[in-house]
């Protein structure tokens, strides 16, 4: 079931619930998190209630932390957070569990660890991950790319030639990994210099690389999201 929390929506910068709940279901489901088994911990009674910095805890213990900002992590507890009573704020930790462990098809997953398992959730992938790149990095390396992306584009409008197809013929040489959309970081770079001829320093070409890299294949670049990022001549690539 759907939390009943949800229609507070906490929101701060460019951090909200949604978001940073999709990514926590995202950690779990990859890494096969029972997160239930660090939250009982802290509740002696069963109450379905902790206190929200054990909430947090927990979630460091399960090394969601690792992946998710503290700011992301802090959304997400405002959002089960409930007045137990007057003096009493306390997290819903039961029903935070029935809402992330949905991502789980096959019940009691800890007691049969080598039961199949489907593939990731549609509804946990990124739809625009071909048309952009939502990877929070942090905020000078942002500023310093949103600055390259800028003038990269600036070049590529001028010179009125697409960068897409540059790269789809990257990806089609036999030593490629044929992941749909995406090139080698070597590829990328290659396209980058001797391709494209586009003069980026080699801070600006790690952040790039970082801001466009796989998710779980970070050795791999989402040249697609690059392409429709910088290229104004070609939008919306299908996904597969």
């Amino acid at each position: 079931m759907m939390s009943t929390y949800v229609k507070a929506t906490v929101a701060s910068a460019d951090v909200t619930f949604d978001s940073a709940l999709t990514r926590l279901k995202k950690v779990v489901f990859k890494h096969r998190i029972r997160v239930k088994e660090f939250l009982v911990d802290f509740d002696k009674l069963r109450s379905g209630f902790i206190h929200p910095n054990n909430f947090l805890s927990a979630l460091s213990m399960a090394k969601i932390d690792t992946e998710l900002s503290a700011q992301e992590l802090q959304v997400i507890a405002d959002a089960y957070t409930v007045p137990r009573s007057p003096s009493l704020i306390m997290v819903d930790y039961k029903t935070f569990l029935d809402d992330v462990e949905t991502v789980f098809t096959v019940p009691h997953l800890e007691k049969t660890p080598l039961a199949d398992v489907r593939a990731e959730p549609s509804e946990l992938l990124d739809k625009t991950r071909y048309e952009k790149s939502s990877k929070m990095i942090p905020e000078d390396q942002e500023n310093v790319f949103q600055a390259v992306i800028q003038r990269l584009r600036h070049i590529i409008s001028k010179r009125g030639t697409p960068v897409k197809p540059f790269f789809d013929d990257a990806a089609q040489d036999d030593h490629s990994s044929k992941l749909f959309g995406h090139v080698t970081i070597p590829q990328f770079r290659q396209v980058l210099s001797t391709k494209l001829d586009l003069l980026v320093t080699e801070q600006e070409a790690r952040i790039i690389v970082l801001k466009f890299s796989n998710e779980d294949k970070p050795e791999m670049v989402n040249y697609f999201a690059f392409s429709n990022t910088i290229d104004p001549f070609e939008k919306n690539y299908a996904a597969a």
